[in-house]
């Protein structure tokens, strides 16, 4: 049975994600951010300054009650139990991001923005550690490969989905969707079968 959940969100929410212990986080136009209970409770509420829109939210799984949050340019690590002030921000991207990834081991956090980027944070060391440029077009999504943490995925705008490997700083293999042909970087393995690998690992991980 569907439940409306209703709060103090006043503008379109862009995106969504759930903690292990049932946090619900809320990102919106407007620089808006919100946390739910699992019953649909407003927990918590926070406005970015700069009225960024919040366009990625991603929970840790060691630690339940951080959140990264991304708006506009920047990005920020969270408290859920008390939104109003940041434990830290990072400004390394560009233009805006439209997604966040965070591997497995929790060292990594990749952001893509509209530059086609994307930057992959060292969390440990609080810095950039590698800078992936192939797409020419807006980076509209990134996401790190299960029990891989130095392998991701990226698609964009320009049609082109992307298999990296973190070590070496450049695509393993691109597949170009809208012309449906692919380019083999590196190896013998099938683009199309290990995307579809992809795509099933991260199906049943959730």
């Amino acid at each position: 049975m569907a439940v409306r959940w209703t709060g103090d969100h006043s503008s379109p929410i862009l995106c969504l994600n759930a903690s292990k212990e049932g946090v619900v986080a809320s990102g919106a136009e407007g620089g808006d951010l919100m946390t739910w209970g699992e019953d649909g409770t407003p927990l918590g509420h926070v406005q970015f300054q700069g009225a960024d829109d919040v366009t990625s939210v991603v929970f840790s799984n060691t630690c339940p009650t951080k959140l990264y949050a991304s708006h506009g340019e920047t990005i920020s690590i969270l408290d859920v139990r008390s939104l109003k002030g940041s434990l830290d921000r990072f400004h390394v991207n560009e233009e805006e991001i439209n997604c966040l990834s965070l591997n497995e081991t929790e060292n990594l956090l990749a952001s893509a923005d509209d530059s086609g980027a994307i930057k992959v944070l060292d969390l440990e060391n609080k810095k950039v550690s590698r800078s992936l440029r192939r797409h020419s077009n807006i980076c509209s999504s990134v996401a790190f490969r299960s029990q891989r943490p130095q392998s991701l995925v990226s698609c964009g705008l320009d049609m082109q989905v992307m298999l990296w490997n973190l070590q070496k700083a450049r695509p393993l293999w691109i597949t170009h969707l809208q012309e449906d042909e692919s380019e083999d970087m590196e190896g013998p393995q099938s683009p199309g079968l290990l995307f579809a690998r992809v795509l099933f690992a991260a199906y049943w991980r959730k």
